[in-house]
């Protein structure tokens, strides 16, 4: 399938992103001569219950967003959740806890400055997305970033009715296994879709 990323481009400014294309345009102006990737218009911040949080912009993100349709292992991956979760993925909206693009020669783990960094944006990203009753970290990462956002915040998103879900990255490193261990993984992260949208009344497609 081609992606027409102008088209996809032309949909920023529309109801259902235009708050989180403003953050993404705000985090952009504070870090001058930095890159923020967009978040795929088929996301809807009215309607997203379901928080999927990576560590950073991928390779695939060169489309200039953060989309399921990027050319990359972990967006293909995202696309095979959604579908055997049967999950619409205007009810779902990823988001990085460091969601500047990085240098590439950098180690892939975030560093305390980085992870401090990304707390404010996720702040106001929950802040958009107000529905929102769970977060998927995927990855040790995303994981060490949400105890440091509810350290510092002195808030549990649980207080907030958010529950927490642990799954594997879904790239990289976590699927450089067999193929058999590879389709577990998938497999156990679709499972904690499923339950996630089951607990926010999720209906499958």
């Amino acid at each position: 399938m081609t992606i027409d990323w102008d088209e996809k481009k032309a949909l920023l400014q529309e109801p259902n992103i235009a708050a989180v294309t403003q953050l993404c345009d705000e985090l952009m102006e504070k870090k001058p001569g930095s890159v923020v990737p967009y978040i795929d218009p088929v996301h809807d911040e009215d309607e997203c219950r379901i928080v999927s949080l990576h560590v950073t912009p991928g390779k695939g993100t060169e489309s200039g967003f953060v989309s399921h349709f990027n050319d990359d292992e972990a967006a293909r991956r995202a696309t095979q959740i959604y579908e055997l979760a049967e999950l619409d993925p205007r009810y779902v909206m990823p988001w990085n806890a460091y969601p500047w693009v990085r240098d590439p020669e950098l180690p892939s783990a975030l560093n305390v400055q980085e992870k401090t960094d990304g707390l404010r944006p996720f702040r106001q990203f929950l802040k958009i997305n107000r529905r929102v009753s769970a977060v998927i970290a995927h990855g040790t990462d995303a994981s060490t970033f949400l105890t440091l956002f509810e350290k510092t915040y002195h808030s549990s998103l649980k207080n907030s009715g958010i529950k927490i879900y642990k799954a594997s990255a879904l790239g990289g490193r976590a699927f450089a296994v067999s193929e058999a261990k590879q389709e577990d993984l998938l497999a156990k992260s679709v499972d904690v879709y499923k339950d996630a949208m089951q607990r926010a009344g999720i209906q499958h497609l």
